[in-house]
């Protein structure tokens, strides 16, 4: 009962917010509405790019009230040009499919690129992907097999080995050769 009316407090303004920590005791304890008020008064105050994903993570999975895609890319869109990752990933997937957004490869091969070179393994998975697809009308096999590489390296757990010896399958020696060398001169961003 004290955590959560200092977190109230804290929403109100009378104690200063510091992180969105606050936000997910709320939510954890069942307070959904507050945590909401709480995240949307540190993303506001403090630009906190972690409470902004949890809005759209929120608004994205329905538990409390109903599933709003829409609010939940709007969200994920200002942390992730925060520089929030896992938002990177999150709207990258949106665009990808569509949900809540205008379906755009483009932007999701932008938001998949901002997290995969910051070496996040399941971006760079999708990034592969999207790489490697007929459906982007001329796809890049080298760097497909690169972010697949990266992928694999960095112990993406959902990493299905069979998609890296298919794309295999479909380059030269040389065009592994290169893809490998991009994969071992990659250098994560900051």
């Amino acid at each position: 009962m004290l955590r959560w009316l200092l977190g109230v407090a804290i929403m109100l303004g009378v104690l200063s917010p510091v992180m969105a920590d606050g936000g997910k005791d709320l939510f954890d304890s069942g307070h959904y509405a507050d945590a909401v008020l709480w995240w949307k008064k540190v993303s506001g105050t403090n630009h906190d790019h972690e409470a902004e994903f949890r809005l759209g993570d929120y608004y994205e999975s329905g538990l409390a009230e109903p599933e709003n895609l829409p609010e939940a890319a709007k969200w994920y869109i200002l942390a992730a040009e925060g520089g929030h990752a896992r938002a990177q990933f999150a709207i990258g997937s949106f665009y990808e499919a569509g949900a809540g957004v205008e379906p755009s490869r483009e932007k999701a091969a932008f938001w998949y690129n901002k997290c995969a070179s910051r070496n996040i393994a399941n971006c760079q998975f999708n990034l592969g992907r999207l790489y490697g697809s007929d459906e982007s009308g001329a796809p890049d096999l080298v760097d497909a097999y690169k972010w697949y590489y990266l992928s694999a390296k960095n112990g993406f757990l959902e990493f299905d080995a069979d998609e890296l010896v298919k794309l295999a399958a479909r380059l030269t020696s040389e065009q592994k050769r290169e893809a490998v060398q991009r994969a071992m001169a990659f250098k994560p961003a900051d």
